[in-house]
């Protein structure tokens, strides 16, 4: 647990993340940590550097690190610490840098223990139905609570529609992969809880994150 904790802003319910993990010892199921990486930049940077050194130590405790190519949320853009919409990438540029990603992740991680997943994999087929159906799940109030929206808000500047979408569709992901924890930048913590949320509404396992 301590080396989980060292350089950690915060772990939201560590009592929670110390109970799977002794559940895992006990069970000899690994841990599904989840981390997911947008692929709007031809590189991953400094910043991605130290969240998946943290993924590899859960790696090194044995577990298995989901690192999530968010090519379906690369169409809207993350909205974290945004105070205009981001330009919508083309789906070339998406997946072109998620090909560069995928070839320097494992200059960090242990291949062996990381699954390489796409969230176009289950958003692409959630359908407007589905769409509907997982958001009434969340208010609006809800997501104006968030910084960058609640900010835009109050400044008068436009906030578009499908930005809003963001957090949910990041909540999804976590239930959709299986993960049994979520692991995010600090800025970004409210969308990595989002997936307790849909896992609470879905009748799955509630997810937690740090």
């Amino acid at each position: 647990m301590d080396l989980l904790q060292k350089g950690a802003a915060e772990i939201i319910r560590a009592s929670d993340l110390r109970e799977r993990l002794e559940e895992s010892r006990k069970t000899g199921r690994p841990l599904r940590i989840k981390a997911g990486f947008d692929p709007t930049a031809p590189d991953l940077h400094l910043g991605h550097t130290v969240l998946m050194r943290k993924l590899r130590h859960f790696q090194q405790l044995g577990h298995t690190v989901i690192f999530l190519v968010g090519d379906f949320t690369s169409l809207i853009g993350d909205p974290t610490g945004r105070n205009v919409t981001r330009k919508p990438l083309t789906r070339e540029q998406i997946d072109e840098n998620a090909e560069t990603y995928k070839q320097q992740v494992f200059k960090i991680l242990d291949e062996k223990a990381t699954e390489v997943r796409y969230n176009s994999e289950w958003l692409g087929k959630l359908g407007y139905e589905g769409t509907i159906r997982l958001t009434a799940h969340f208010t609006v109030s809800q997501m104006l609570e968030r910084d960058e929206f609640h900010q835009r808000f109050q400044a008068e500047q436009p906030i578009s529609l499908h930005e809003l979408l963001y957090p949910v569709m990041q909540g999804y992901d976590s239930v959709a992969s299986s993960a049994t924890w979520s692991w995010a930048g600090r800025t970004r913590s409210s969308i990595c809880c989002a997936g307790g949320s849909c896992s609470g509404t879905t009748g799955r396992s509630r997810r937690s994150c740090s």
